[in-house]
């Protein structure tokens, strides 16, 4: 192993309590960034209790037992340091920057917030009306609402990737209360599922002394962990209209249970292939034809959303004009097929090659992109070694390889299609 090597300069820590630190030391400029995870996100949100997460995660900076959100602000824009937590499908992240001299008031101040919030019940509701505008607001949007359609049709509602109704959101997030926060607060917020990398200008002993400092005597709740079946592969295909008044455009949204997921020995392959199939609306085989070549949409896209700790679905997502929706759709699944039968091309697969080796570099290039690539590859369970081994995997990628899967994760034989805006049915 290179003493150049990720592997090498990264060194890692495992607390008494459970928290694991990873420090890398970087000397080119006086600054550091901080990135991590708590296993806190929705998927533990009590069946009754939807947006709960969220809203703990985001309250977190309004305030602790010490100190008025505004103390908090003023204290960091005072170094011109940010810190900040959200909530996602599975974790609660944490990033902050500051310069190197200031990092331990970035970790002092993320230790007060995590070990002593407030939750004071005029900021919750403030917050709450927030969220709840949010949500009345993307209602509006015809793919925000074709998606969420989608997620309905394709996954039980027990499943972390199904998109509650907005009403239901809406009642279930006025319901939240201080003492639910509290409550959850205390149930999943713990140094024993927290992850918390630190990427700069800094000495790894000096930094392990002072998250030992903050956090050593934390307990806190215990370590959560994911149990994730596998969503199955629908066995029919469904056409769903979700119905709009005034809008000038429809979004379409096709998709399928992807059963993708980053553990999966060929997720890298599987993104290989639908890079070329659909990433970039500018240089993709969809972006080529529906949208430069017959003129059908400003932009169309494949994906697979939130593939990582779970298997979310493969989506490929278009806006069109009403009359052209049935054209869309049919040259769509021509792309798709034809994508199957024959594979990817050489030329695109060394294209996409190239793209991703190149983009994973320049990600690397700043101590933010460091940090959040390094704990992500802790949180994924791929160990530091991957920001390594990462351009000579997708190197030695194989255009059979790649065709494999396309042909295992792609089936639009069975894709739900929704399509949502003002329609003429």
């Amino acid at each position: 192993m290179s003493d150049h090597s990720f592997a090498a300069r990264t060194r890692r820590y495992e607390f008494p309590n459970g928290l694991t630190l990873l420090v890398l030391e970087n000397h080119a400029n006086p600054t550091v960034s901080v990135s991590g995870y708590l296993r806190a996100g929705a998927y533990f949100n009590p069946n009754d209790k939807d947006g709960l997460s969220s809203l703990t995660a985001s309250m977190l900076n309004k305030g602790t037992a010490r100190r008025a959100k505004l103390e908090i602000a003023e204290s960091l824009e005072s170094a011109g340091a940010r810190l900040s937590t959200g909530s996602n499908t599975f974790t609660v992240s944490i990033g902050g920057q500051s310069l190197s001299r200031d990092l331990g008031l970035i970790i002092k101040t993320l230790g007060e917030e995590l070990r002593e919030p407030a939750f004071p019940a005029d900021e919750l509701e403030k917050l709450k009306q927030r969220v709840i505008a949010g949500i009345k607001e993307d209602q509006d949007e015809t793919r925000v609402r074709a998606y969420e359609r989608l997620t309905q049709l394709i996954f039980l509602q027990d499943n972390p990737f199904y998109r509650k109704p907005a009403d239901h959101l809406i009642s279930r997030i006025e319901s939240i209360s201080v003492e639910n926060l509290r409550e959850f607060y205390g149930r999943y917020y713990g140094p024993g599922s927290m992850i918390l990398t630190i990427v700069g200008d800094v000495d790894a002993e000096n930094v392990r002394g002072l998250l030992e400092e903050v956090f050593g005597d934390w307990q806190g709740a215990p370590a959560r962990q994911f149990d994730l079946t596998e969503t199955p592969l629908q066995v029919e295909a469904k056409v769903d209209v979700v119905q709009m008044r005034d809008k000038a455009n429809c979004d379409i949204v096709i998709g399928h249970a992807s059963r993708l997921r980053r553990s999966n020995p060929d997720f890298l392959a599987a993104r290989i292939a639908n890079s070329a199939l659909g990433q970039s609306t500018l240089s993709s085989r969809l972006g080529l034809k529906v949208r430069d070549e017959m003129g059908l949409t400003y932009g169309i896209n494949s994906s697979f959303p939130e593939s990582g700790i779970g298997d979310g679905p493969f989506t490929i997502a278009v806006t069109v004009a009403p009359q052209n929706i049935d054209q869309t759709i049919k040259t769509t699944m021509e792309i798709v097929s034809d994508y199957l039968t024959n594979g990817i091309r050489e030329d695109e697969l060394r294209d996409e090659k190239s793209s991703h080796t190149g983009a994973f570099k320049v990600g690397l290039a700043t101590n933010a992109g460091m940090a959040s690539q390094i704990a992500s590859a802790e949180l994924l369970g791929l160990g530091v070694q991957y920001l390594d081994e990462f351009p000579s995997q997708i190197a030695s990628m194989t255009k059979e390889q790649v065709d494999a899967a396309i042909r295992k994760y792609l089936h639009p034989e069975v894709a739900t299609t929704v399509i949502a805006g003002t329609i003429n049915q």
